[in-house]
């Protein structure tokens, strides 16, 4: 067991340093499955499933890490444990992978999103969310697993959409319309 957290232990370590290091989080998933440790090796599979998606991940990286965040995200709502089945779900919707189809809401009749009503796509809305958090393009590109140009792009189109001129008035008409009340509740509660 100890050796198995030693393992365990390095590979935080390396990702507290920003060093993705997947193959160091797959021994460490090698190392803590024999244990008989469901959570700890729901974490792991979470962190290794988060170091390929930001080592630069293809296709086989992306499946393989589509798998363990399903894994993850099964024993931890088995177990209760709603931060890391929460952070399972964000980290495959940031990298745009789909964990379960059945479990996909339906689309509604008409559109009663004011997002919707602007036009805005799907990965123009988690970009304005992060744009009206008051993140940079980079940041942005971190966040969703994505290229600074790319995040920048979006950006461009968000403003054009919204018919603003900068990123401040974007996040204005934003807050207006209550686009992300839950972010706004969160930091309410937290100041």
């Amino acid at each position: 067991m100890w050796q198995a957290y030693d393992v365990w232990l390095r590979a935080e370590l390396l990702r507290a340093e920003g060093v993705p290091a997947p193959d160091e989080w797959s021994a460490a998933v090698a190392a803590v499955e024999p244990l008989g440790r469901p959570y700890d090796l729901a974490r792991v599979r979470f962190r290794l499933a988060e170091a390929l998606l930001a080592s630069g991940a293809g296709d086989d990286e992306r499946a393989r890490a589509t798998e363990l965040l399903r894994l993850s995200r099964a024993v931890a709502d088995h177990l209760g444990a709603v931060p890391l089945a929460r952070s399972a779900g964000l980290l495959a919707q940031r990298a745009r992978l789909v964990l379960s189809p059945a479990t996909r809401a339906p689309a509604p009749a008409a559109p009663v999103d004011p997002a919707d009503a602007l036009g805005l796509t799907g990965r123009e809305r988690d970009v304005l969310r992060l744009v009206a958090a008051g993140h940079t393009n980079r940041r942005i590109a971190e966040e969703l697993f994505i290229s600074p140009k790319t995040a920048s792009v979006h950006v461009s189109n968000i403003l054009a959409k919204l018919g603003v001129s900068g990123r401040g008035e974007a996040a204005a008409v934003a807050h207006r319309l209550d686009l992300f009340p839950a972010e706004a509740g969160e930091r309410q509660a937290a100041g």
